[in-house]
């Protein structure tokens, strides 16, 4: 069994599991369950727990492949953040939850039988808390500046159906299918969308009733985009990093009815180092503007050795540096290993990884591991703290405003 599903349907699981739920979950694969008496659901609760051990215990081979798709999607979302998820989603489709007031309820109040609850119950609400947690855990997107601040999105039948039209031709031509499935939502003042389409085709062998024969199937994947318009950009993740572009430009086509919003040369111009080289080996990050951070410590750099090429001229990279220390600064432990270079004169940093340490009223902060890699590239999980690890970088200056030509442009 893989590995999350064993976290899922462990021992403690199967002992308390509401075994009308799972008769109800098993129920929807009962043709594909022949060597599963499903009447055993309803006698003993003994006997049918030891028969749910024994059915999960073995390989995912022996489950129907809907099963395990569903299986999958539960675990997911069988968590106390999925929980959270899960009601909040239900708040905003305004489906009651009502709290259990009895003791042989209370076990579906446990994450992972809530989930399986909400799976059968409100289904709707359980794939919009799917689809949340596909983008919070969005963590190298592809990020694109637009033209201008301010332009909001259209979100009306014909712009949702453009931009279905335009990802599902996209996603032809890169052979995954015409499947598309668009999930819309607002958070925190960004517009949130969840593409799920094809995989490349996968043919495998599988095994069968004792006998074996090769198929081929369609896995399903996930475009994420996130757009806000105070800030004109747009995030985009889960798609071939060659190809989002042409994804951020059918969002502009569509919903922003902005063609070309996010093609300046300069969109994806985003990030510097810039200042770090100005201060050398001395740099600290400030953060003393917000007193949630306790601590940012630099945890990575590295340094290129620029020089030119003697027999095409130009500028390239001659050999790298790179510098690691998870207890202090990287930076200063790169001076002591590399005394006599200067950042900046034949030097220039590739990229940094900071960790910044979060108060969160606990004794130990939480901590998120960023990586800055110019010009495009901010790396980090994205689902908290993502407003204020912006706000570090850009009182820090590792963040390029947008340039004031585009900004003239957009003016007139």
């Amino acid at each position: 069994m893989a590995k999350d599903l064993k976290k899922f349907v462990n021992a403690r699981f199967v002992r308390t599991i509401d075994l009308g739920l799972m008769r109800r979950l098993l129920d929807r694969h009962a043709d594909a369950l022949h060597a599963l008496d499903l009447s055993l659901l309803n006698g003993d609760p003994g006997a049918a727990r030891q028969m749910l051990q024994e059915f999960f215990a073995g390989p995912e081979e022996g489950y129907p492949k809907d099963l395990l798709i569903e299986l999958h999607a539960v675990a997911e979302l069988g968590t106390a953040t999925g929980q959270q998820i899960l009601l909040e989603q239900a708040r905003r489709q305004g489906v009651p939850i009502q709290p259990a007031n009895d003791n042989d309820s209370e076990a579906l109040q446990e994450p992972k039988q809530f989930a399986l609850y909400m799976f059968l119950e409100h289904h709707v609400v359980f794939r919009a808390a799917a689809d949340t947690l596909t983008w919070m855990n969005m963590s190298s997107p592809s990020e694109f500046d637009g033209f201008e601040e301010g332009v909001e999105a259209e979100l009306d039948d014909e712009t949702k159906a453009g931009f279905k039209r335009a990802a599902a031709q996209l996603f032809e031509v890169e052979l995954r299918g015409r499947y598309c499935h668009v999930g819309w939502y607002e958070d925190g003042g960004e517009l949130h969308v969840v593409v799920k389409h094809g995989a490349p085709l996968k043919t495998t062998e599988v095994i069968e009733d004792a006998d074996d024969r090769v198929i081929t199937i369609r896995e399903a994947e996930h475009a994420v985009l996130s757009y806000s318009s105070l800030t004109g950009r747009l995030k985009v993740g889960g798609f071939a990093k060659s190809r989002r572009a042409e994804l951020a430009d059918a969002f502009a086509g569509t919903i922003l009815r902005r063609p070309g919003f996010f093609s300046a040369p300069d969109a994806q111009d985003l990030y510097t180092l810039a200042p770090v080289e100005r201060a050398g080996f001395g740099f600290v990050f400030e953060h003393a503007f917000d007193p949630g951070i306790r601590r940012v410590q630099i945890t990575e750099v590295q340094a290129d050795r620029i020089g030119t090429d003697s027999r095409s001229g130009q500028t390239r990279t001659l050999h790298s540096h790179v510098t690691r220390d998870g207890r202090e600064n990287a930076l200063t432990r790169m001076r002591e290993d590399m005394p006599g270079i200067s950042l900046g004169h034949g030097w220039r940093l590739n990229h940094l990884t900071l960790r910044v340490h979060f108060d969160v009223g606990d004794a130990r902060p939480v901590t998120v591991t960023v990586k800055i890699k110019p010009p495009r590239t901010a790396m980090f999980k994205r689902h908290r703290f993502e407003d204020r690890i912006m706000a570090l970088l850009r009182r820090n200056g590792l963040i390029n405003d947008r340039a004031p030509v585009r900004a003239a442009a957009a003016a007139e």
